[in-house]
């Protein structure tokens, strides 16, 4: 296999059979697996807690981007200094860049909501469709969230994590429907 297809080779190793060849070291996969917990609660609250008839323009879009982004910066502020704390010495140039990299699953999680109410801000898809769409695609990557830990441990998920995850999603059903209480 040449190099330029392994890292391709292994990515697909992990899609199909669920496992990873590396173990992620447990305190990255920790940053990792927070991040992935925080954007996909906060993502779908953003278009849950605006009025109905904020969803029809570009306030929604804005609205998820600006709940990524400022997830985004405060993820990597607080892990950096969560880093400084734990070491008691000065950042290194290296772990600011760490930190923007465990922080990748906020990105993640943001895109394709973002994507969804930006196609219905374009006419492409009907704007309930869209929001419904959104929401539902950061519930399904929070039951999904035993095999990220299960990516991320370098093994397969196990019935207890997949039930964590769905468990996640509901309280992220929860906390989501209480910003919108909270909000309306």
């Amino acid at each position: 296999m040449s190099a330029t297809t392994a890292p391709l080779a292994q990515r697909l190793s992990w899609l199909l059979n669920g496992q990873s060849n590396r173990r992620v070291p447990i305190e990255d996969a920790a940053g990792r697996i927070a991040a992935f917990v925080d954007s996909n609660i906060l993502v779908p609250a953003a278009p849950i807690a605006l009025h109905p008839d904020d969803l029809t323009g570009p306030q929604a879009a804005a609205y998820v981007v600006g709940t990524g982004v400022s997830t985004f910066v405060a993820h990597v502020l607080a892990e950096s200094v969560g880093t400084r704390v734990r070491t008691g010495q000065p950042l290194t140039a290296a772990q600011p860049r760490h930190e923007l990299r465990d922080g990748l699953p906020i990105v993640s999680a943001t895109t394709l909501p973002a994507l969804l109410i930006g196609a219905a801000l374009l006419g492409w898809l009907v704007q309930p469709v869209a929001s419904a769409a959104a929401i539902g695609v950061t519930v399904l990557r929070l039951t999904a969230l035993g095999r990220v830990v299960g990516r991320l441990r370098g093994r397969r998920a196990s019935p207890r994590t997949f039930l964590s995850g769905v468990l996640l999603a509901l309280a992220g059903i929860g906390a989501a429907a209480l910003k919108w209480w909270l909000t309306h």
